[in-house]
Protein backbone atom coordinates (compact mmCIF):
# COMPACT_ATOMS: atom_id res chain seq x y z
CA UNK A 1 0.00 0.00 0.00
CA UNK A 2 1.36 3.41 -0.98
CA UNK A 3 1.46 5.95 1.83
CA UNK A 4 -0.55 9.11 1.35
CA UNK A 5 1.38 12.32 1.98
CA UNK A 6 0.16 14.82 4.58
CA UNK A 7 1.65 18.22 5.38
CA UNK A 8 0.87 19.76 8.78
CA UNK A 9 1.47 23.49 8.88
CA UNK A 10 1.72 24.26 12.59
CA UNK A 11 1.67 27.68 14.22
CA UNK A 12 3.77 27.07 17.36
CA UNK A 13 2.44 30.23 19.02
CA UNK A 14 -1.18 29.08 18.89
CA UNK A 15 -2.53 27.48 22.02
CA UNK A 16 0.67 28.02 24.00
CA UNK A 17 -1.26 27.34 27.19
CA UNK A 18 -2.85 24.16 25.81
CA UNK A 19 -1.52 20.64 26.07
CA UNK A 20 0.22 19.36 22.92
CA UNK A 21 -1.09 15.87 23.70
CA UNK A 22 -4.05 16.10 21.28
CA UNK A 23 -1.71 17.21 18.48
CA UNK A 24 0.56 14.23 19.07
CA UNK A 25 -2.49 11.94 19.25
CA UNK A 26 -3.72 13.31 15.91
CA UNK A 27 -0.29 12.79 14.33
CA UNK A 28 -0.17 9.20 15.61
CA UNK A 29 -3.70 8.47 14.37
CA UNK A 30 -2.95 9.92 10.93
CA UNK A 31 0.27 7.92 10.71
CA UNK A 32 -1.56 4.72 11.67
CA UNK A 33 -4.15 5.51 8.97
CA UNK A 34 -1.46 5.37 6.29
CA UNK A 35 -0.25 8.96 6.03
CA UNK A 36 3.40 9.94 5.80
CA UNK A 37 3.53 13.15 7.83
CA UNK A 38 5.67 16.20 7.27
CA UNK A 39 5.41 18.92 9.90
CA UNK A 40 6.30 22.53 9.15
CA UNK A 41 6.46 24.99 12.05
CA UNK A 42 5.66 28.50 10.91
CA UNK A 43 8.16 31.25 11.61
CA UNK A 44 6.02 34.38 11.29
CA UNK A 45 3.26 36.18 9.44
CA UNK A 46 2.81 34.92 5.89
CA UNK A 47 4.87 31.75 6.35
CA UNK A 48 1.83 29.44 6.39
CA UNK A 49 0.54 30.92 3.11
CA UNK A 50 3.93 30.70 1.42
CA UNK A 51 4.50 27.14 2.61
CA UNK A 52 1.04 26.03 1.45
CA UNK A 53 1.57 27.63 -1.96
CA UNK A 54 5.11 26.31 -2.40
CA UNK A 55 4.69 22.77 -1.04
CA UNK A 56 0.95 22.03 -0.86
CA UNK A 57 0.72 20.66 -4.38
CA UNK A 58 3.10 17.84 -3.45
CA UNK A 59 0.71 16.46 -0.80
CA UNK A 60 -2.60 14.61 -0.72
CA UNK A 61 -3.72 16.53 2.38
CA UNK A 62 -2.63 19.78 4.05
CA UNK A 63 -3.66 20.35 7.67
CA UNK A 64 -3.59 23.80 9.25
CA UNK A 65 -2.82 23.62 12.98
CA UNK A 66 -3.32 26.87 14.82
CA UNK A 67 -5.69 29.76 15.13
CA UNK A 68 -8.12 31.21 12.63
CA UNK A 69 -5.31 33.28 11.08
CA UNK A 70 -3.27 30.16 10.39
CA UNK A 71 -6.25 28.55 8.67
CA UNK A 72 -6.80 31.72 6.62
CA UNK A 73 -3.17 31.77 5.50
CA UNK A 74 -3.15 28.09 4.55
CA UNK A 75 -6.34 28.50 2.52
CA UNK A 76 -4.90 31.59 0.81
CA UNK A 77 -1.75 29.68 -0.10
CA UNK A 78 -3.64 26.66 -1.41
CA UNK A 79 -5.86 28.87 -3.55
CA UNK A 80 -2.77 29.75 -5.61
CA UNK A 81 -2.46 26.12 -6.71
CA UNK A 82 -4.04 24.71 -9.83
CA UNK A 83 -4.44 21.26 -8.25
CA UNK A 84 -5.35 21.62 -4.58
CA UNK A 85 -4.99 18.94 -1.92
CA UNK A 86 -7.63 18.18 0.67
CA UNK A 87 -7.61 20.58 3.62
CA UNK A 88 -7.86 19.75 7.32
CA UNK A 89 -7.96 22.00 10.38
CA UNK A 90 -6.88 21.31 13.95
CA UNK A 91 -7.95 24.33 16.00
CA UNK A 92 -5.42 25.39 18.64
CA UNK A 93 -6.46 28.94 19.46
CA UNK A 94 -8.42 30.23 22.41
CA UNK A 95 -11.56 31.44 20.60
CA UNK A 96 -11.51 29.58 17.26
CA UNK A 97 -14.23 31.66 15.62
CA UNK A 98 -14.19 29.48 12.50
CA UNK A 99 -14.60 26.24 14.41
CA UNK A 100 -17.33 27.79 16.60
CA UNK A 101 -19.26 28.94 13.52
CA UNK A 102 -19.36 25.30 12.35
CA UNK A 103 -20.69 24.18 15.77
Amino acid sequence: MELKKLLMIVNPRAGRNKSRGPLFDAAATLSEAGYALTIHRTTGNGDAAETAAREGGDYDVVVAVGRDGTLNEVISGLMRLEKRPLLGYLAQGSTNDFAASLH
